[in-house]
């Protein structure tokens, strides 16, 4: 690890500051004069770092990362616990992360990629690649636990850790709307009660809507779409749609200067 410069000092403060205030508010919410003030810093300085608002929020993004695989490897390469154990405890420590913030606080990443990935191409490449790597972990564990018998071989170990980040941040948003923390308890009863079981005859997989692989290939069944359309909205004004999942999406603009 590099030391621990003035200039990099400053950096990080910036960093610290910006995913605090942003995790309590939005990204969208909160000022640059806030940020900056908050971690004790002339407003030059940000500039001196960041080339614009959107190059903060990806170093933003790569910064929550990094840190949260960090977090997430003594887990991954305990081998004293068994595959599935290791990955259930991966959910369980984000569980804890969020039992400790408050339910009613979101994590940077998912904030980040809701609120500004309809800005620019390299926020939503960071916001991916961080989901990537992570589905990276899961599926790295989903082998393990395959060549140990706990999870069915038949099983894309990609496709099935993709499918579970997909869950998990699901589950996330709404902890947060309810402000509660069943969602996440709902999640790991059913991921590791019911779909990460072993194969029994197939029947386990195909309850939860996902299918072994067969002659072609496949391992994840599609499941059906409901195509609904589209009402036009006037340019530029931002959209808000609660969908039936009562997810809000909005258009979100910059940060306030």
């Amino acid at each position: 690890m590099p030391p621990r410069t003035r200039s990099n000092g400053t950096r990080e403060r910036i960093l610290e500051a910006g995913a605090q205030a942003i995790a309590e508010k939005s990204f969208e919410g909160c000022g640059l004069a806030e940020i900056l003030d908050l971690a004790g810093v002339p407003k030059g300085s940000f500039y001196h770092y960041f080339g614009s608002k959107e190059d903060f929020g990806v170093a933003l993004i790569e910064k929550a990362a990094e840190e949260f695989l960090e977090m997430l490897r003594p887990i991954v390469s305990d081998r004293r616990r068994s595959p599935v154990k290791r990955l259930r405890a991966i959910f369980e420590k984000g569980r804890d992360e969020c039992a400790a913030n408050g339910a009613a606080r979101q994590c940077l990443i998912p904030k980040l990629a809701v609120e500004t990935s309809q800005l620019n191409r390299p926020v939503r490449a960071a916001v991916k690649f961080a989901y990537d790597q992570w589905a990276a972990l899961l599926a790295r564990v989903i082998r393990e636990a395959q060549g140990a018998g706990e999870i069915d071989r038949r099983q894309d170990a990609v496709r099935l850790a993709s499918v579970l980040v997909m869950l998990w941040e699901g589950a996330t948003i709404r902890m947060q709307i309810d402000r509660s923390l069943q969602p996440v308890e709902d999640f790991l009863v059913f991921v590791f009660d019911s779909l990460l079981r072993p194969e029994e005859g197939g029947r386990t997989m195909r309850s939860a809507g996902l299918s072994p692989a067969g002659s072609s290939g496949r391992s994840l069944r599609p499941l059906p779409v409901e195509r609904r359309e589209r009402s036009p909205l006037p340019r530029g004004r931002a959209a808000t749609h609660v969908g039936r999942a009562g997810l809000v999406v909005r258009r979100q603009g910059d940060l306030r200067r």
